[in-house]
């Protein structure tokens, strides 16, 4: 918190009577306020800036001077919607993001959250006070995917105290929007929660209408980032939404999007950029926010506009424009030295007012908190459960037609009605399907069923899923029992069966979503495993995605859930889970 002792130093140091802490001399400025670039020296008081100009009045014996000539000056990115629990954590997505010139990050609270209860999270959220870079939240209303436990999780009462927290921007997305189309009591009461305590929510309308995007809109929401096309982008605009434009590992659609400014000449003032929980070595492949400004400025987009797009808009939508997302006096010092306006990678990066990045090196350790300390601990059914190979099959004793989850992209699945038939009790799969389980993760419920078009794994385990739950793939029933048994030795991540024997494993020992490893080390282990499922004949764009959303009732087809598998459309369960306890 700034006190008079800080502002009267600031204005000191604005007004020349003192001398400032860095001055940065000699840039070109890119003016995202007044869309201009011109020369100009920066000079920070602290972590802020005190003056822009010409003045050098300020500057004494003990200013550090920032030699900017034949740079370009320009706000630190923002990333306006993020889940820093996508393998990486938010320590290594840090890592990731300041390199790339990104110091504000607005974080996805769902996954701490579920685990660690509010004052857990709120733990997890001062923990993160130390690091150089400035975290925004975002809290659920309700869970990503349908839970037993999700009335007493996200009850009023826990969800006040989280709404009433300072730390807390908006209520996060709601991924089960037709709810509020229905006009859920029980959602809208938390709707209105949320705005008593001044925070708005952001919306997740994959899939939906005009009509129904109305009703959004009428109950509140503020933002949404699933356009696909140039005129989702356009009719969002329209109904006041701020709309961000997405580049994920999932989802890499801004070439597309990007026809909104290009060829339909919409106005950007309320276009974001977002690169949406990106897996990890998507991210090292073609950057964060700093690549979808390379392929914005190649398609056509203003470099000025698409760096707008990226400070000032999302600091705009944010509520935070006084503070961030410009270079201008009483702002905060998050500024990036560019060589130029076509890659975006910086030079040198400044948060905080402190020198953090140089030429893609950090200058700053970034320490993570101790993650069990902290209250992490991998709920996962016991072993003895896990090591049964008839657990992974559908129990039948005749030959029934069974609605196998067949997959046409990554995350995009529909119905394939199949006649299996039995034997020793089970149904077996045909050569083109997996066997497919989802085990609770306290033991007390069994879904199975059958899956294919994601190649012929002989076993693979994850914990990875927005479910939290146990999932478990394959072609041998006894290789599956060995995955999950060897998942739960490690304290929940990935594990691969080749050969009866294990092959890869992926620790995932925050949660059993999240490494405490570094990002650099994540990247390798997920490149490989990549590899591996391409070599078993998987063949879409994001293999994590797919473990990632199998168990989702927000996507289009079949999905397998803690009530069964379940028909999104129709919303009926056609296969229901089994109790085990």
């Amino acid at each position: 918190m700034t006190t008079a002792k800080d502002l009267q130093k600031l204005l000191d140091v604005s007004a020349g009577r003192r001398e400032a802490d860095y001055y940065i001399k000699g840039g070109s400025l890119i003016n995202v306020l007044s869309g201009e670039i011109y020369l100009a020296n920066i000079a920070l008081s602290q972590d802020k800036i005190a003056y822009v100009g010409e003045s050098e009045k300020m500057v004494g014996a003990n200013t550090t001077i920032i030699d900017a000539r034949g740079f370009y000056l320009c706000p630190a990115l923002i990333e306006p919607h993020s889940h820093p629990w996508g393998i990486y954590n938010p320590v290594s997505l840090t890592e990731a993001s300041l390199l790339r010139g990104i110091t504000t990050i607005v974080c996805d609270n769902l996954f701490f959250f579920v685990y660690l209860g509010t004052k857990g999270f709120l733990r997890i959220v001062n923990s993160m006070d130390n690091l150089p870079v400035r975290q925004y939240w975002v809290a659920r209303a309700i869970h990503q995917s349908p839970d037993i436990n999700e009335e007493n999780i996200f009850s009023i009462a826990n969800l006040k105290e989280l709404y009433s927290d300072p730390s807390i921007i908006k209520i996060g997305e709601i991924t089960r929007w037709p709810l509020i189309v229905e006009g859920d009591y029980s959602l809208l009461e938390k709707i209105i929660l949320a705005s008593a305590n001044h925070k708005g929510f952001e919306g997740h309308t994959a899939g939906c209408s005009y009509d129904h995007l109305n009703v959004i809109a009428a109950a509140g929401a503020e933002s949404c980032h699933e356009s696909i096309t140039a005129e989702d982008v356009a009719q969002r605009l329209r109904l006041g939404f701020w709309t961000m434009l997405r580049h994920s590992s999932l989802r890499p659609d801004l070439p597309e999007l990007l026809r909104a400014i290009t060829e339909m000449r919409l106005p950007t003032n309320r276009m974001l950029f977002t690169t949406d929980g990106s897996r990890p070595s998507f991210i090292a492949r073609e950057g964060l926010i700093d690549g979808m400004l390379r392929m914005a400025v190649r398609a056509g987009v203003n470099p000025v506009t698409a760096l707008q797009m990226s400070t000032i808009n999302p600091a705009t939508y944010l509520g935070v424009e006084k503070d961030l997302g410009s270079i201008a006096p009483g702002r905060q010092a998050d500024i990036l030295l560019l060589p130029d306006l076509e890659e975006f990678t910086p030079h040198m990066v400044l948060s905080k007012g402190k020198i953090v990045a140089i030429d893609g090196k950090l200058s700053v350790e970034l320490t993570a908190p101790d993650w069990g300390e902290m209250g992490f601990r991998t709920e996962l059914p016991r072993s003895d459960l896990l090591s049964d190979p008839s657990l992974y099959g559908v129990p039948s004793s005749d030959e029934k037609v069974f609605p196998v989850i067949n997959f046409v992209s990554a995350v995009i699945t529909k119905q394939q009605d199949r006649l299996l038939k039995p034997r020793n009790g089970l149904l077996e799969r045909e050569d083109d399907l997996l066997y497919c389980t989802l085990i609770d993760r306290f033991g007390k419920w069994v879904t199975n069923g059958f899956v294919s078009g994601l190649g012929q794994f002989e076993a693979i385990a994850s914990t990875y899923n927005t479910s939290f739950n146990l999932i478990v793939l394959g072609r041998d029933r006894s290789s599956m029992a060995r995955a999950a048994s060897e998942a739960t030795k490690m304290n929940g991540g990935i594990v691969l069966i080749e050969n009866g024997q294990v092959s890869f494993l992926m620790p995932l020992k925050i949660g059993g979503m999240a490494s405490d490893r570094s990002f650099s080390t994540v990247v390798t282990e997920m490149k490989y495993l990549e590899y591996k499922a391409r070599e078993y004949g998987y063949h879409y764009n994001d293999f994590f995605s797919t473990l990632l959303f199998l168990v989702c009732d927000f996507l289009p087809g079949l999905r397998i859930t803690a009530s069964g598998i379940i028909d999104i459309k129709k919303q009926q369960v056609i296969v229901p889970a089994q109790k085990l306890l």
